[in-house]
């Protein structure tokens, strides 16, 4: 196959871990509701530095899912158990804030340490979702490490090949993270009765069940 076959067949395996809904998706959802477009996107940030671990750790032959049952039911336990933290999370803003108290934190929801909160829950949803683990262990490392094969004779080296199968997975990730964000933001305008966050009230359910299915799942 020529590079760009290659990379279009990645492309769409990759919208198939990007589509899939879960504790990042609601993440992306929950921080454009709470402060707006940009911060929408930085869950994906958070996402896609966890994922350059895993190309780079696939480039030199790191085997990473190599969990025995055990481990695989206490990582998906305690994954369950922060997403049910991050769901209180959203609910904890259950309501839209006033002009005058949006004016009294509009310094602080555009800190750094907001950024920082935003980017560190894509990463830990990520790191901790069994759905990102499942992906990667059904279809992302056999396909990387195969793919990564290939394109390396068309490009000539192992390092270029990763790169490019890097920045094709996480195109869609932020392509769907920009449709996901702007979705939201328009979405929140129409959603305000009763003051009411419907938005992040949705959410935070989502994550909570989602969490506490992970927990049973676990201690089954």
């Amino acid at each position: 196959m020529g590079i760009i076959e290659i990379l279009a067949i990645w492309f769409g395996l990759s919208l198939t871990g990007a589509l899939a809904p879960g504790p990042l998706s609601a993440a992306v959802v929950m921080q454009s509701s709470k402060h707006g477009r940009l911060y929408g996107i930085l869950p994906m940030v958070g996402h896609a530095i966890v994922e350059l671990g895993i190309v780079a750790a696939i480039i030199v032959s790191v085997q990473i899912f190599s969990f025995d049952q055990l481990a695989t039911s206490l990582m998906i336990g305690f994954g369950g158990i922060v997403i049910v933290f991050f769901g209180g999370l959203a609910l904890k803003d259950y309501r839209f804030k006033t002009s005058s108290e949006e004016k009294e934190n509009s310094a602080e929801s555009k800190s750094l340490s907001s950024a920082a909160e935003a980017t560190t829950q894509g990463a830990l949803v990520s790191i901790l979702s069994p759905y990102f683990l499942l992906w990667w262990a059904a279809i992302g490392l056999s396909n990387v490490t195969l793919l990564i094969g290939e394109l390396q004779v068309g490009v000539g080296t192992v390092f270029l090949a990763g790169v490019l199968i890097y920045l094709v997975h996480i195109s869609t990730d932020f392509l769907f993270g920009a449709f996901l964000t702007v979705g939201t933001d328009a979405a929140k305008k129409r959603t305000t009765y009763g003051g009411v966050n419907w938005i992040n009230v949705g959410i935070g359910i989502f994550q909570i069940i989602l969490g506490i299915y992970f927990v049973f799942v676990a201690l089954t």
